[in-house]
């Protein structure tokens, strides 16, 4: 029996991920929650079986906020009540960014005038009806007091959050090593201090183009204002992720492929993602979130260079869907693994990109799988000739079953 298992929940083209480590006392990792049905569909139930085994999670990693990822992890803690009187199961630590842990540009001592408090609350107002047609309730009165971000409800219902970190930001450059037990390590990769600077101007510079001279402060309608904010955001739309996709290419050789040029992912949330290796006795797990390969790449770089790293993963989720822009050929040539992981159901952005898949498997020395969580169709990867050259295995999930790996 292994001592580490992975389930990969439908996610539709977003991430949810339940690790749990050990066999007889199992820790539990909760990486991301998908969307509100996966939460309700799949994760839901798997929680509340736990909890009647007696088992808790022990960490719950919220990588960034955008809808794919944090709205199963809304719901879970819209149910869950108070950490101390838990109603689905025991959650010990929650690692999330949020505008709270954002402090360059913060006016201390400084109040809002009433035009700046009316445009914050536009803002979660917006976003509350938003939120409400998503989850088929339009007509609920919309209250700037709801508590329905998920700042609101870890702050209100007094979850540990980011403890591990002394309630400040999860950032690499404050501390790269947590031991999660005993046996258990997590080694921070991103985000840095640079990529949580940039989050913010980002969302500065959208508040000055409603009034110049917005102050920011450490009043309460900024936490709930700032989620809905990046919310509703769609990081591809910053990314132009729609210009030269990959269907719209008519030559799919390899080589072709491997010879585009990158556009690298520009989206600060994506930027700032909570990216990390999950560490327990031999064995390494590298989860990428969204994040910029050349963080990544840097963060791993340093460590090869100041402690002898090896850098051969047992398993590498593999960033952001499986966009070109996140998987870079500097990046592959650092980092290794027998299997790569993808989360997406294909529907968005031709998501996983074939430029990501020409880019791991045409390496030399060693024959990897790549499991995903749906039948994903993808021109390099039905195409015989480029599997028996390549030597790749695949194995797809059906997109209604959690799928379970077992390292």
């Amino acid at each position: 029996m292994s001592d580490i298992r992975i389930e990969v929940y439908p996610a539709l083209e977003g991430d949810c991920f339940l690790i749990s480590i050990g066999k007889e006392r199992k820790t539990n990792i909760l990486i991301d929650g998908g969307f509100a049905e996966t939460y309700n569909d799949y994760l839901k139930p798997r929680l509340i079986s736990m909890a009647e085994n007696g088992e808790e999670l022990n960490l719950v990693i919220v990588t960034h906020v955008d809808a794919d990822h944090i709205e199963g992890i809304i719901e879970l803690f819209k149910e869950n009540g108070t950490a101390e009187n838990p109603l689905i199961i025991p959650i010990k630590e929650v690692w999330h960014n949020s505008y709270r842990h954002l402090n360059s540009l913060k006016q201390k001592g400084k109040e809002l005038s009433s035009n700046e408090e009316g445009i914050l609350s536009g803002i979660i107002s917006q976003g509350s009806v938003v939120q409400n047609k998503k989850n088929n309730n339009p007509n609920k009165d919309i209250s700037a007091k709801d508590g329905s971000t998920l700042a609101a409800l870890l702050l209100s219902r007094k979850y540990k959050w980011n403890s591990l970190y002394d309630g400040k930001a999860v950032n690499c450059d404050n501390n790269g090593l947590i031991a999660l037990t005993e046996d258990i390590n997590l080694r921070l990769l991103s985000p840095n201090s640079e990529s949580l600077k940039r989050l913010e101007k980002y969302w500065f510079k959208e508040l000055r183009k409603k009034k110049y001279d917005f102050k920011l402060t450490d009043n309460k309608l900024f936490d709930d204002a700032y989620e809905f904010f990046l919310l509703s955001q769609n990081d591809d739309q910053q990314n132009n992720e729609s210009e030269n996709v990959s269907y719209k290419e008519k030559k799919m050789s390899l080589d072709h492929l491997l010879s585009k040029k990158m556009n690298h992912d520009n989206s600060p949330a994506n930027g700032s993602s909570i990216s990390f290796i999950i560490e327990y006795k031999k064995k390494k797990l590298l989860f990428l979130a969204d994040s910029h390969p050349k963080s990544i790449q840097k963060e791993i770089q340093n460590l090869v260079n100041n402690i002898g790293y090896n850098p051969f993963f047992n398993i590498i989720k593999v960033s952001h869907h499986g966009s070109h822009r996140n998987t870079s050929t500097e990046l592959l040539g650092l980092i290794d693994s027998p299997i790569y992981l993808f989360s997406t159901n294909g529907e968005k952005n031709n998501h996983p990109n074939p430029e990501t898949i020409a880019r791991i498997i045409s390496r030399k020395g060693l024959e990897r799988k790549l499991i995903f969580n749906y039948p994903v169709n993808n021109e390099i990867l039905s195409n015989e000739d480029i599997r028996t050259e390549y030597q790749f295995s695949l194995e797809f999930s059906d997109g209604y079953h959690v799928k379970v790996i077992d390292l």
